[in-house]
């Protein structure tokens, strides 16, 4: 699972955060990035949706192998000694 682990710090998103926390802070009725900070955001975004997107499509699967074994019941009867 390391390749479909989601990276453990994205850069960007924290200094957007870091950014969006200092604007509300000081009454900023807006924020403005770079066209590269979007670039760079975009990035790191798209990275965790497709890693996120992955995960939920791998529950989905397991839920759906625990909802089959769960409901399929082999019964086998043995005469015994008739």
């Amino acid at each position: 699972m390391s390749q479909n682990s989601l990276p453990t710090n994205l850069p960007t998103v924290e200094k957007l955060i870091q950014r969006v926390n200092a604007a509300e802070k000081s009454q900023q009725k807006d924020i403005r990035i770079s066209i590269q900070e979007a670039r760079d955001l975009t990035g790191e975004l798209a990275v965790i949706t497709s890693k996120l997107g992955r995960t939920v499509q791998e529950i989905h699967a397991m839920l759906a192998e625990i909802r089959e074994s769960t409901t399929n019941i082999d019964v086998k009867f043995d005469g015994g000694t008739f």
